[in-house]
């Protein structure tokens, strides 16, 4: 006859548990397997400064008065009528002297919606010069220069409305 067993022999009667795993082992692996991959911060980090690079790339290559550097007068150029090479020569002037002003006025600190227009303006500004580096005569250049020299008054207003408050 069987007879029922007692709570302490049905408790004997379990199998053993056993130890979860070690998860230590695994997890430092992991981590180690991590930093052998350099690759995986270094290729973004330079295509960051690939991409930056080329954005400041028509601000390096302006000429010493600070203007942007002009491709050379070729045959297509020359197909340009007299008075826009006269208004080009004006532009180029025009943006010449205002790039001086800015450079030579002393700032002062801007608040910050005269901060950020300034810097939008500017940010303007090295697209136009981009675009402009990537023209191929008078004719596509002339309205870009017209916007260029439009985005630099901007700017020196951005600058000189601060002065005038301040002289107020």
């Amino acid at each position: 006859m069987n007879s029922p067993l007692s709570l302490a022999d049905a408790l004997r009667a379990l199998p053993q548990a056993e130890a979860q795993p070690d998860l230590w082992p695994d997890l430092a692996r992991s981590l180690r397997a991590r930093q052998r991959r350099p690759w995986r911060y270094a290729l973004p980090a330079a295509l960051a400064a690939a991409i930056a690079l080329f954005a400041l790339a028509p601000r390096l290559t302006t000429t010493g008065s600070g203007a942007p550097a002009t491709p050379p007068e070729t045959a297509t150029q020359a197909a340009a009528t007299p008075s826009a090479a006269s208004e080009l020569s004006a532009l180029h002037e025009r943006s010449q002297a205002l790039e001086r002003w800015i450079a030579t006025a002393t700032v002062a600190p801007l608040d910050s919606r005269d901060l950020m227009a300034a810097v939008e303006v500017e940010d303007l500004i090295g697209l136009v010069d981009v675009q402009l580096g990537a023209t191929r005569g008078d004719a596509d250049a002339l309205p870009l220069w017209r916007q260029r020299v439009a985005l630099l008054e901007d700017l020196a207003t951005i600058r000189v409305n601060r002065y005038a408050i301040a002289a107020n």
